[in-house]
């Protein structure tokens, strides 16, 4: 029989690449998670990590019981939730979502929360990120994950972009008309942090040409050529690159992916999980794409053409 712990400080280590980013999460020291990694490959008889000054790889048996270690925790929590349920009045927690979370990876963990806790019900709420966070510091949101460009007392920032000036692909910008801008409407951080560096920079050469309820309304106008608008790389499809910061358009804050939580939870413990739930997807989603994400913020185009 494996003991939870274990399992527990081997599939964070596995997530996270790194011993110290493990104990960071699990509120350990690094040297207790090194011991519980050392007990486990005793309990088994073998490495489950190949070790170097640089790296930290899993072997092929740690590749292994990877999968069946996420099977055994999920799979205990669920007994545990659920011959808890009877006992405990079924709690609540209010998640605000802004559009550049409200992404495939981000839903995945909140369906495995669902699984793992059922007696938790959580509500998604979708909107600009502004709004959110004060909802969550009036305690009518327990939870947040957003995008930002001042992050806020409280936030734990997951990771950081620059934000970009995204125009299409394959339309021409006319040199001699005034930048056409598309935005969300107010109160929308990328667009104060756009309108602040153009007053910044003494840019009159523009105009908005477009305001919009939804980020799908923006690429859509990008992307056809009608509006430039601001995005993260990681935001960005295909059909849109970026035009570098020169003459007529200014360079540009960075954007900020943050976790930010309601103080005083009446529900802190499951918080607390769906919180690491979150964390940790987000930690995996990045690793996987961060070669795309890379690609994407080296992809530009001319800041001005002799098209129409």
């Amino acid at each position: 029989m494996f003991d939870s712990q274990l399992l527990r400080a081997f599939v964070a280590v596995a997530d996270q690449g790194s011993v110290t980013r493990a104990a960071d999460i699990l509120h350990l020291t690094q040297s207790a998670v090194s011991a519980q990694i050392r007990r486990l490959e005793e309990q088994l008889g073998c490495r489950v990590f190949d070790r170097t000054t640089r790296s930290l790889q899993l072997t092929h048996q740690g590749s292994v019981l990877l999968s069946y270690a996420r099977s055994i925790l999920s799979l205990q929590q669920q007994v545990v939730s659920r011959l808890a349920a009877p006992r405990h009045a079924a709690t609540t927690l209010r998640l605000g979502c802004s559009e550049g979370f409200a992404s495939e990876w981000l839903f995945a963990a909140l369906a495995n929360f669902r699984q793992r806790r059922p007696d938790v019900h959580v509500e998604v709420t979708c909107g600009i990120s502004t709004l959110l966070a004060k909802q969550v510091r009036h305690r009518s949101l327990d939870l947040m994950v957003g995008t930002v460009c001042d992050a806020g007392e409280g936030s734990e920032t997951l990771w950081m972009e620059p934000l970009v000036w995204a125009f299409s692909a394959r339309a021409l910008l006319n040199p001699d008309s005034p930048a056409p801008l598309a935005f969300l409407s107010e109160p929308c951080p990328f667009r104060e942090a756009a309108l602040a560096s153009l007053a910044g920079h003494g840019s009159t050469n523009w105009q908005i040409v477009l305001t919009a309820q939804s980020a799908g309304a923006l690429v859509a106008a990008a992307s056809t050529g009608l509006a430039i608008t601001v995005l993260t790389p990681s935001g960005m499809p295909p059909s849109l690159r970026s035009i570098p910061p020169g003459s007529f358009l200014p360079h540009l804050p960075p954007a900020r992916f943050v976790i930010q939580r309601a103080e005083r939870s009446t529900a802190p413990e499951p918080l607390s999980e769906l919180v690491n739930e979150v964390r940790e997807a987000c930690f995996r989603w990045r690793g996987a794409h961060a070669g795309a994400f890379e690609h994407r913020q080296a992809s530009q185009i001319p800041s001005t053409s002799s098209g129409g």
